[in-house]
C-alpha cells in the first residue's frame, strides 16, 4: 500500500487525478493483463488520468502547502443528495 500512495503522489505532484479502488474482480484483471495465477496479488488498482477542469471557476483553491484541490469538481451529482447529516435524507448543515 505504501507504493500505491507514494504513487499516488507523485501523480498529484505531476498534477494528474488518481483515485485507488478495491473490491474489483481480480481473476478477470489477472485475464486482460495476462498475469500468472500465484504470481502477485492485486490488492487495489490505482486509476490516474488528467483532471476535470471546469470553465466556471476562476479562482484557484490551495491548501495550506500550496496544493490545488477545488477548482477541478467533477460536474456529478448535487453535493446535498450525496452528503447527508445525522440519518439519510436529513441535510448536512456545516458548522
Amino acid at each position: 500500500m505504501l507504493v500505491a500512495m507514494t504513487y499516488m503522489l507523485a501523480c498529484t505532484s505531476r498534477g494528474l487525478a488518481s483515485c485507488p479502488m478495491e473490491g474489483f474482480d481480480a481473476g478477470g484483471v489477472r485475464k486482460v493483463l495476462g498475469i500468472p495465477r500465484g504470481r502477485s496479488g492485486i490488492p487495489l488498482i490505482v486509476s490516474t488520468g488528467m483532471p476535470y477542469q471546469r470553465n466556471d471557476v476562476q479562482e484557484e483553491v490551495t491548501d495550506d502547502v500550496g496544493l490545488s484541490h477545488g477548482s477541478s469538481m467533477s460536474p456529478g451529482i448535487p453535493l446535498d443528495e450525496v452528503v447527508y447529516g445525522s440519518a439519510f435524507g436529513k441535510p448536512f448543515l456545516a458548522t
